[in-house]
């Protein structure tokens, strides 16, 4: 799966055919073909377990921290360290999601729904207790969007590695919404 994603991160989804994954992988097109019967089989796998993995972890938080902002702070460090730890498979999950097809591209789409509503639910907690302005479904596009989009840029061994980089994207977010 990790040599997938690389592959489908660095060269796109549809660039790389099994012919390629096999020989990456060192296999031949028959032992392939036994451990999956297709590629956009790795494509789903690859997507719905990292996705998946986030509404998992945010689910947790909700339950086990109840102040807004530590929310907030907590879903942007761990989605801001597990794009960069796992830096192709979150560039194909979030990139390569609209090559699924019927009922995988549903479910994992249902499960980036999932995710975002994660991330609502903080921003509405926030707001009846009246720390954060009233919810607006762009802000909350734009804020994820803001991480979602770092794995077109983020070096994760960089000068700016992942820590710095969510803590002055969590800056950003609260200045966002606090309240007037």
């Amino acid at each position: 799966m990790k040599i997938a994603a690389k592959l489908f991160a660095e060269r796109g989804y549809h660039a790389v055919g099994m012919t390629e994954l096999g020989e990456a992988v060192e296999l031949g097109r028959g032992t392939l073909y036994h451990h999956i019967k297709s590629k956009e089989d790795v494509l789903y796998d690859i997507s719905r377990h990292y996705i998946s993995s986030l509404v998992e972890h945010g689910n947790h938080i909700l339950k086990t921290e109840a102040d807004p902002k530590l929310r907030l702070q907590l879903l942007g460090k761990h989605l801001m360290t597990t794009i960069a730890d796992h830096q192709a498979e979150l560039t194909v999950c979030f990139r390569e999601i609209y090559s699924l097809t019927g009922e995988r591209r549903n479910e994992v789409l249902m499960l980036h729904g999932e995710y975002e509503h994660i991330w609502r639910q903080v921003l509405i907690d926030g707001e009846k207790k009246g720390i954060f302005r009233p919810y607006n479904p762009i802000r909350l596009k734009g804020l994820l969007g803001m991480f979602f989009y770092t794995y077109l840029w983020m070096k994760p061994d960089g000068a700016q590695g992942p820590e710095a980089i969510a803590d002055i994207f969590n800056e950003i977010v609260l200045a966002s919404v606090a309240g007037v």
